[in-house]
């Protein structure tokens, strides 16, 4: 088995799993349900012990250290495995009926990559710097990611990167920004990280009239406000030089990542194309 998939779950929330359950079957796609970290029903010891209250992105909120360990409890349930690449999934998607297509054949995987992100993140002001170089698999790009593009909601991963991820642990920021903030990640910046377009996953796919299971963040005030803000602007413009280069010789360039559940037949024929190198 080359891909092993899993979907992050509370196991108290029954609703979603039934849900995504459906979604997941017609989508082709087969996956593990365990159950994640429930801070309201676990010792809160494990988080104090996986993860810091603050880091380089301000204040680490117990509802996102208990995500970020739930990611991480299936980063190390991967590495029990032979399988090669992980499919890592949120429990509140929609998910591209391609999907499953992208998962039982990894042929389009690039040489060089170390995560694959799948996901849009549901802003519409958000811009991804990509690079100009990509291949093309079934109809979707496949491209170089070289700024920060929030969700952790669909990814696939190396045996490698997941390694690189659980070596950095205590963790101090959620999953997210570990993920796929190239500026304030010290995992994310080690990591060849790639972007399919138009993307095969976006949040938002819950129950009708389901329970709020994150549980609410404490936002901070005064000077712990401050000093948050003055943190999170310090890594929004700390990009090294050789990203502004890649704009200002347009080997990259901005992107607005669309979610897409199904692509045109004509494209969907495309061959994986040889990975350009600079």
């Amino acid at each position: 088995m080359q891909v092993y998939s899993e979907m992050i779950n509370l196991w108290r929330a029954n609703d979603r799993r039934a849900h995504m359950s459906e979604e997941l079957s017609r989508a082709n796609v087969i996956c593990n349900f365990f159950p994640a970290f429930d801070f309201k029903q676990s010792s809160p010891e494990v988080l104090t012990k996986r993860c810091f209250e603050e880091g380089p992105w301000g204040v680490f909120h117990l509802p996102n250290r208990a995500g970020t360990v739930s990611h991480a409890l299936a980063w190390e349930r991967f590495l029990q495995t032979e399988s090669e690449f992980c499919l890592i999934m949120e429990d509140d998607i929609f998910i591209s009926p391609e999907l499953g297509s992208w998962v039982t054949d990894v042929s389009w995987w690039p040489e060089s990559a170390d995560i694959v992100k799948f996901e849009r993140w549901r802003s519409s002001g958000t811009r991804v710097l990509l690079d100009k170089n990509k291949q093309t698999y079934k109809g979707r790009q496949i491209s170089r990611m070289y700024s920060r593009h929030m969700g952790a909601a669909a990814y696939m991963i190396s045996r490698r990167a997941a390694q690189k991820l659980l070596a950095t642990e205590p963790f101090d920021m959620v999953v997210d920004h570990i993920l796929f903030n190239l500026n304030a990640s010290k995992a994310a910046k080690g990591m060849n990280i790639y972007q399919v377009s138009p993307a095969m996953a976006e949040q938002g796919n819950e129950p009708t009239g389901g329970p709020v299971y994150m549980g609410e963040r404490l936002r901070p005030t005064g000077i712990t406000l401050v000093r948050q803000k003055l943190k999170r602007a310090y890594y929004e413009l700390s990009y090294p030089f050789s990203t502004f280069l890649k704009v200002l010789t347009r080997s990259a360039e901005l992107a607005q990542i669309t979610f897409e559940p199904t692509v045109s037949a004509s494209s969907s024929t495309e061959k994986v194309r040889t990975e350009k190198r600079n």
